[in-house]
């Protein structure tokens, strides 16, 4: 950890690590330290081949700046390239893989330690209780793993996401009414400090920090990999049931929701809505879809929506398949189009988290949403998420046992704005209207922010909590762990001035 000394200088040296201007990278950097990392990890420089594939992110707009990416292929390689940056003065900055849409991101000019490497450790205990998870694995690949040894954990709804990063910020998922959030899961991390000294961190060793790597992670270290609970699969069976409405209906199909989703109904059954342009049920405005989504043979679901069925839906169709088909079924698969990463588009999240669905704000946020989206081509593949989790298992942790700080909140909004990079009036249309999305949706005056979706604007009591000791907690981690301030862009608990136009 940092000593007393170095802790000294932070209030000077804070500016060096955060600002747009930064120290060159040395011109040696390949043979001073090529010799000190593993003989499989790499560096890369902007004149690599491999550096338009290295560089990549599923959002390209306010895009993080790389000057060198080094490719880990163990931990010692994040510590070496950890303590290369600081010897240097140069800010670091670690990704697994890229989907992270904080536009503060756009402010950070340094090193990339990309953890995509780190994508083959993953290891069953004979105990069958929990699983080692390097820090680059994706969400389907564990899924996957797992699944043939008869086993299946929370993981990241989108198979193209990671495992540890989702977790780090509390990590919704598929059975966090049976199991909990992603960050109830953790056993154990492996994490590397700011200053490359890499310590292990569970509810005994560094305690404190423990707590706080699971809902605000990011702020604290770079995870090597993790011990993971997993469970028996004792349902393999997923059922789907999708009613499609026109946008009139908007106001009756979320009255009728408020009523089921009243924390209390059986906690392997999720509520999920998209709205989207289909032209074969609407050919004027965006749609309303409602799904159910269960745990569960399809004659059980049918039985829990019998009720959903007297809506009279314009369309309606169901599936049944085991669970590693879920995601694709929906989706969310790691080739479908929510998930490219393709290196020409920009996508633009936000995240609003509320207990229960205020009817008169959602068809605002629809109406700001259909507005633009019928008006503005490029922006017609656009969506909108109202993502709507059981939460029995979430609620039975102890709200003040980790970092996260939204246990109470059943329900996401996501505004999901998708359009091709290179044109910069488009750029600052997308901000505007995402921005009027949000506040159209968030009512209340406290708004609440998945970290994990969160654009940068929102204030930062939103993300991690407004009653006082939990900032003052974090901010006292801050200080023990980082406190030169390294990690500070990606929702930082430490904002640099304002988190660029806070709403």
């Amino acid at each position: 950890m940092w000593s007393s000394s170095l802790a000294i200088l932070a209030s000077v040296l804070l500016s060096s690590f955060t600002a747009a201007a930064y120290t060159a990278i040395p011109s040696d950097i390949l043979s001073e330290l090529t010799p000190r990392l593993s003989p499989t990890a790499k560096i890369l420089l902007p004149s690599s081949s491999l550096w338009p594939s290295a560089s990549k992110r599923w959002n390209e707009l306010s895009r993080p700046s790389y000057s060198a990416i080094i490719q880990v292929a163990e931990e010692r390689d994040i510590a070496e390239s950890v303590k290369y940056a600081n010897q240097h003065q140069i800010p670091f900055f670690a990704f697994s893989q890229t989907h992270g849409s904080d536009y503060g991101l756009g402010r950070f000019h340094g090193i990339g330690i990309s953890l995509s490497s780190l994508n083959r450790k993953i290891d069953l205990d004979k105990s069958g209780k929990w699983a080692t998870i390097g820090g680059g694995m994706k969400s389907k690949d564990v899924l996957d793993y797992l699944w043939k040894r008869g086993k299946q954990t929370g993981t990241g709804g989108c198979g193209c996401v990671g495992v540890v990063s989702p977790a780090l910020g509390g990590g919704h998922n598929w059975f966090q009414g049976q199991y909990g959030l992603m960050a109830d899961q953790v056993l154990e991390l492996r994490v590397v400090l700011a200053d490359g000294e890499v310590v292990v961190v569970n509810d005994k060793k560094h305690k404190e920090l423990f707590w706080g790597m699971r809902g605000a992670g990011h702020n604290f270290g770079i995870v090597s990999e993790m011990k993971y609970r997993v469970y028996d699969v004792k349902e393999p069976k997923w059922s789907i049931e999708t009613f499609t409405f026109k946008s009139e209906r908007l106001e009756e199909v979320y009255k009728y929701a408020n009523k089921k989703l009243d924390g209390k109904g059986d906690p392997r059954l999720l509520m999920w809505g998209t709205w989207f342009l289909n032209p074969a049920v609407d050919a004027e405005k965006p749609i309303v879809q409602f799904q159910w989504i269960y745990n569960g043979p399809f004659s059980e679901l049918k039985k829990l929506s019998k009720d959903t069925h007297d809506l009279k839906p314009d369309a309606y169709s169901s599936a049944e398949v085991d669970y590693p088909e879920l995601s694709p079924s929906l989706g969310y698969a790691a080739d479908q189009y929510a998930c490219q990463t393709d290196g020409q588009g920009n996508r633009m999240l936000r995240g609003i988290d509320v207990d229960q669905y205020d009817v008169k704000s959602l068809r605002k946020w629809y109406d700001a949403f259909a507005a633009t989206l019928m008006t503005e081509p490029a922006f017609q593949t656009s969506f909108c998420i109202l993502e709507g989790y059981s939460t029995q298992a979430v609620q039975a942790v102890p709200d003040k046992s980790t970092a996260f700080a939204l246990r109470g909140e059943r329900l996401l909004f996501a505004p999901a704005i998708f359009w091709q990079k290179g044109n910069a009036t488009l750029d600052e249309k997308a901000k505007k209207w995402s921005r009027e999305m949000y506040l159209a949706a968030s009512g209340s005056s406290k708004k609440k922010t998945y970290v994990n979706y969160a654009h940068g604007d929102e204030p930062v009591q939103a993300l991690y909590g407004y009653e006082p000791w939990r900032l003052k907690k974090l901010k006292h981690l801050k200080k023990k762990y980082d406190p030169l301030g390294h990690f500070a862009f990606f929702n930082p608990v430490n904002p640099i001035g304002k988190r660029h136009g806070d709403i």
